[in-house]
């Protein structure tokens, strides 16, 4: 089982993804991905992560009061804080990627929507055994 986020468009100030989960060439879940435009390793600064392969762990948020996946690889570490979680705006992703199950664009900006419950649908998804799966993430910008 996989995770493979493709970005796909940007905004002034945010990113747009597809988010796959895939066992086997079957996709069992997706959605759509938000994040900031600006990307990089450095903590503190609001980054989406570069392209690549992630390992995840589950994280319990204090912050969401819910277990999360965790993103990490040799550049960004665990101590990154990097989570799937929900939220709707570029304002929310803090250098995380928000899911919803559509997206619309105005002012030159994305949002995500209906995050919360895209949220639980992947959760539901995801095997207990997370570190099994990777994420792979790949710009495909138009």
């Amino acid at each position: 089982m996989n995770l493979l986020l493709t970005r796909f468009k940007e905004a002034k100030d945010s990113t747009l993804s597809k988010l796959k989960l895939i066992d086997n060439d079957k996709i069992l879940f997706e959605c759509y991905g938000l994040e900031p435009l600006n990307e990089g390793i450095e903590r503190d600064k609001g980054y989406r992560i570069p392209e690549g392969k992630y390992g995840l762990i589950w994280h319990h948020s204090q912050r969401f009061k819910l277990k999360l996946p965790l993103l990490h690889n040799i550049d960004v570490p665990i101590d990154r804080d990097i989570l799937i979680h929900a939220g709707n705006y570029p304002k929310d992703t803090i250098g995380c990627i928000l899911v919803g199950d559509s997206y619309k664009q105005n002012n030159e900006s994305f949002s995500v929507l209906n995050s919360k419950k895209t949220l639980y649908e992947l959760l539901n998804h995801l095997p207990e055994k997370i570190s099994d799966v990777i994420l792979k993430v790949e710009n495909n910008v138009l």
